[in-house]
């Protein structure tokens, strides 16, 4: 479990910004999936950010396509599996410096466990009014889904903020798993210093 956690540290690490994601810079074989359910085998190409298009091509010499998440329901690269997302917030230095959370209109989500909620891995990038430059804001999604309205909370991942503006972050979580007393006593628990897939793997074993 020690090197499971060590290896998926040291990957989401290396992911988290960007570039580093293994289709970010050139194209890599997988498979999209369309809203219908119909699998497309080819070669994708995307940098992990809300605001780009995922590049594919059914080979290496056919003509490139650009998908919104709009219009796939998501892709699978090697073992990695991302699902398109849609209307929820994370956190940015606009939490850090207003404590108010950003709000993404779509994305895909790289999914890390499914069942009675999903837990995906995002990345999202933004102007950093801190450092002048676009940053990466790595989160974890969480996701509970329901015949009407989908409910998502979300948690920053390796962002710079006080120690008290990731206290009230977690309050967030513990509305979100207010029926997994288990889990809302890990996050309670979690420190800043803390590595946070301790608590992704709790999670996993209740969900």
């Amino acid at each position: 479990m020690k090197l499971f956690l060590a290896v998926l540290c040291a990957f989401l690490t290396a992911y988290a910004s960007g570039q580093n994601a293994p289709f970010a810079k050139t194209f890599m074989n997988g498979q999209i999936i369309l809203k219908d359910g119909t699998k497309k085998n080819g070669q994708i190409k995307w940098f992990p950010d809300q605001n780009g298009k995922l590049k594919f091509r059914e080979s290496e010499n056919a003509a490139t396509q650009k998908f919104s998440p709009e219009e796939l329901s998501g892709f699978i690269v090697d073992t990695l599996q991302y699902v398109s997302l849609f209307n929820f917030e994370v956190f940015s230095d606009e939490y850090s410096l207003w404590g108010k959370q950003t709000i993404i209109k779509h994305t895909f989500g790289q999914l890390l466990d499914s069942g009675s909620f999903n837990i995906y891995f995002i990345v999202v990038s933004f102007y950093s009014a801190l450092s002048g430059s676009i940053q990466s804001y790595p989160n974890f999604l969480f996701e509970k889904k329901s015949d009407s309205v989908n409910q998502y909370a979300a948690f920053p991942y390796g962002t710079r903020m006080r120690p008290k503006k990731y206290e009230k972050a977690k309050e967030i979580l513990y509305n979100f798993f207010r029926n997994y007393p288990g889990i809302i006593e890990k996050v309670k628990g979690w420190k800043q210093q803390d590595d946070f897939f301790a608590v992704i793997e709790q999670m996993k074993m209740l969900n």
